[in-house]
């Protein structure tokens, strides 16, 4: 269920400009994934409901980080409509490994500016399932935010965020030790 609270008439043309920016983009993918028209169109239809459930939650100031958490939302709608209609199943990803806390906090992560690029360009080569959940976290969401937009369960974020997080300060170990 949404409860969709625009506060002013500034939000309401914000969201129509967003809309009207990325609706072309969402249908591509979900196109891609549902190859059907009408499933894609209800896709993008229950994207932009999450979206809009969760904007003032969310940063829209970088275009490439909003083009992302779209692309991310609209992905993970468009799996969901396919099971669905299937009725498949998608594994998660268990490797069974046991590392930190999975209540840890990505801001932990201390890096300089020099390497901030560095660990972005890593993030975004990150496979789906570990870049999705860090940018949206990066977002402020929390791990129940993020299981509902995702549509996964909360032990699930929890435990790709901390995979995640190893990833990172493994890269930045190696990027210290090389440097």
């Amino acid at each position: 269920m949404f409860f969709i609270i625009l506060n002013t008439e500034e939000d309401v043309i914000f969201v129509e400009k967003l809309y009207n920016k990325y609706s072309k983009f969402m249908y591509k993918v979900a196109f891609g994934i549902l190859k059907n028209q009408y499933d894609a169109e209800d896709s993008v239809q229950q994207t932009f409901l999450k979206l809009i459930d969760k904007y003032d939650k969310l940063d829209f100031s970088d275009e490439r980080r909003t083009r992302n958490l779209i692309g991310i939302i609209c992905r993970n709608v468009s799996f969901n409509i396919y099971n669905k209609d299937k009725k498949a199943v998608l594994t998660e990803d268990d490797t069974g490994i046991n590392t930190y806390s999975p209540n840890f906090d990505l801001s932990v992560i201390i890096i300089s500016k020099d390497n901030v690029n560095k660990v972005m360009e890593f993030i975004y080569g990150m496979d789906d399932i570990y870049r999705e959940v860090v940018l949206l976290k990066s977002q402020d969401l929390s791990v129940a935010e993020i299981s509902d937009i995702l549509n996964i369960k909360p032990k699930t974020v929890q435990k790709r965020l901390e995979r995640a997080r190893i990833k990172i300060i493994e890269f930045l170990d190696k990027e210290k030790n090389n440097g």
